[in-house]
């Protein structure tokens, strides 16, 4: 406060904490000016949360930079006020906007390993942080970082100072990133998705931080994200954003169960609930008609006589000394979505790559309907390399930005189609109309995509071999819950059309709620459980399963009682992998790893307590 008062920058009295009016903002480029944000009002009460939801594109992230000053050139703003605890942000010079956002606001962003210096230690990083704007010793300094890493529910704090970002799980890094940002205490938090990579158990985490911070420390939030669930979890109150404008604001709790605004309305009715699955109908989508429930009549018993698509047979790997699969054994029918679920760390994608080719096992094999195939996609055959294929999380990344959509799509049809040259142009106007895109996409590049439609492009070039098992790695996470609506569905329809095999992996229970026929759940490299999608969702289950499902409940605020912590490499584990983390261990436990034992039909569960059929 003192060095804020040197810099010409006093905080008067205020009842609120922030306080924008009429905020517009504007930008300019090459075609001219584009508006963004057009007569936003806000206002955040200390200690109050406020959620700011839309979807891609509606302005949340402008307004967020606009409150931090962090506009580019190219922004034009204009605003009757854009106040912080009564004193106008607009006014401040560049070392009085440093004070204030080192003492009083601090943010945090959507990806946490962006977010952290990979050449210093967080001990380092969070030190650096607090020495830099208070006059303290660095063993003072130290003391205080562990305190922090503490209120962030990290344990271990002492170890977790001396380790490097790489060395922490997704969930670990925002938990840094949070203790750096409260490290001097601020007054407003604002944080953009910052869960949106995140499982649901660590989701459920970082609003149980937040949740602290407001009633022990008095913190303002400013919370953006696309994440209806974790808005109506974590904050008092909400502001609906679409096209750069407000369109329905007021409590979180009445705006969500009882919207007024046809947007609003549309949100909601595009998030699958945890009871509603594909058999019950199609997910409503904000940007298209109303469509036709889907036909499920295929019940569980003649799934189960089906052949076998994709056959993991004592699937394991370690990288270097780490091991990350151990003894994985999974069957998935043809014509089946399979879902996989677990913390980040938990060995998912690297299960999925190993399916793919794209990594090669420690030990074990992958069957491919009955015959086993090369560890490596380079040592398949043409057959097997078309089919299986994968989507990823981000488009971006697997979507080559020079070229165009048609040449894309083109490549596979010839390499794995074997479809000639002529035939091409035809089969890629099918593949975009079958993924419900123009075909004048062809002649566009990926980066003139929204996000959904470079997903539904990465879809189209899935499905241009026709394959007939795909592993979607992902698929929906990074994308906005009507948009999720529209591709959830349209994979739904292509697997109906052409009988395809899914291995999807989410950390979105709801989804996979929505998608799976069956569910196997991965918890250290191990199936913990595995059954159909009502046996995983009724119950009974495994305790870490339990953990997983409480964590996407619409409890305000999830009561966990055990913290999430680092592994502990170099310690040798024979017992349940779970037993640090479990509120029914017993000493035995600790001794042996539980077999997976059948409890019901097809389903198991890898607990020496909850595997005895009750």
């Amino acid at each position: 406060m003192a060095a804020l008062e040197e810099s010409g920058f006093k905080l008067p009295m205020s009842s609120s904490v922030l306080n924008v009016d009429q905020l517009s903002i504007t930008y300019d480029g090459r075609n001219g000016s584009h508006p963004a944000v057009s007569g936003v009002s806000l206002h955040i009460g200390e200690g109050e949360a406020l959620g700011l939801v839309g979807e891609s594109g509606s302005g949340k992230s402008s307004v967020a930079l606009a409150i931090l000053r962090y506009l580019p050139k190219n922004a034009r703003i204009a605003a009757s006020a854009l106040e912080f605890q009564g004193r106008e942000i607009r006014d401040l010079s560049a070392e009085q906007l440093r004070q204030l956002r080192g003492n009083h606001i601090a943010a945090v962003y959507q990806h946490p390993g962006a977010a952290l210096n990979p050449s210093m230690t967080i001990g380092r990083q969070i030190t650096e942080t607090i020495m830099r704007h208070r006059p303290v010793r660095h063993d003072e300094a130290r003391a205080r970082a562990a305190e922090l890493l503490g209120r962030v529910r990290v344990s271990h704090p002492d170890r977790v100072l001396g380790l490097y970002p790489h060395e922490l799980s997704g969930g670990m890094q925002q938990r840094a990133n949070i203790a750096i940002a409260i490290a001097l205490d601020p007054s407003l938090l604002v944080l953009d998705e910052p869960t949106t990579a995140l499982d649901a158990s660590v989701q459920s985490e970082i609003i149980a931080i937040l949740h602290d911070l407001r009633k022990d420390h008095k913190t303002s939030v400013l919370l953006i994200s696309h994440d209806i669930n974790m808005i109506r979890r974590s904050c008092d109150r909400v502001a609906v954003m679409q096209s750069g404008t407000v369109v329905e604001s007021g409590a979180a709790t009445e705006v969500f169960d009882n919207p007024t605004h046809a947007y609003t309305k549309a949100l909601i009715a595009s998030i699958p609930a945890l009871n509603y699955t594909k058999r019950d109908g199609r997910l409503a989508e904000t940007d298209g008609p109303g469509l036709p429930a889907a036909a499920q009549d295929e019940d569980a018993g003649a799934r189960k006589e089906r052949q076998i698509a994709i056959a993991c047979k004592g699937i394991s790997h370690a990288f270097g000394t780490q091991p990350v699969l151990h003894d994985i054994d999974l069957d998935i029918g043809q014509g089946e979505t399979f879902g996989l679920i677990g913390e980040s760390g938990s060995g998912k994608s690297t299960l999925a790559r190993i399916v793919t080719g794209l990594q090669t096992p420690s030990a074990g094999s992958v069957e491919l309907f009955g015959r086993t195939v090369a560890p490596r996609v380079e040592k398949r055959n043409l057959a097997e390399g078309r089919d299986v294929q994968m989507v990823f999380q981000s488009p971006d990344r697997t979507l080559n930005p020079r070229q165009r959509i048609g040449r894309i799509l083109g490549r596979p049809l010839r390499r794995l189609a074997g479809l000639r040259r002529s035939e091409v142009r035809a089969r890629v106007s099918d593949l975009l109309q079958s993924v419900r895109l123009a075909g004048t996409t062809a002649e566009q590049k990926s980066r003139s995509l929204s996000g959904g439609q470079r997903q539904r492009a990465a879809i189209a070039r899935a499905f241009a071999g026709v394959p007939k098992v795909v592993v979607l790695d992902e698929p929906t996470s990074a994308l906005d819950v009507s948009v999720q609506a529209t591709v959830l569905n349209l994979l739904n329809d292509l697997q109906r059309d052409k009988d395809t095999t899914y291995l999807f992996i989410s950390h979105d229970l709801r989804v996979v709620r929505y998608m799976a026929d069956r569910i196997g759940v991965l918890y250290r490299g191990r199936l913990v459980e595995t059954g159909s999608s009502d046996q995983i969702f009724q119950g009974p289950n495994h305790p870490y399963t339990q953990l997983l499902l409480a964590a996407s409940s619409d409890e305000a605020v999830p009561k966990l009682s055990a913290q999430v912590g680092i592994e502990a490499a170099g310690i040798p584990n024979t017992g349940c992998s779970f037993a640090d983390r479990c509120p029914l261990v017993l000493p035995d436990c600790r001794k042996a790893g539980p077999p997976a034992r059948e409890i019901a039909a097809g389903h198991l569960i890898a607990c020496w307590r909850r595997g005895q059929g009750s």
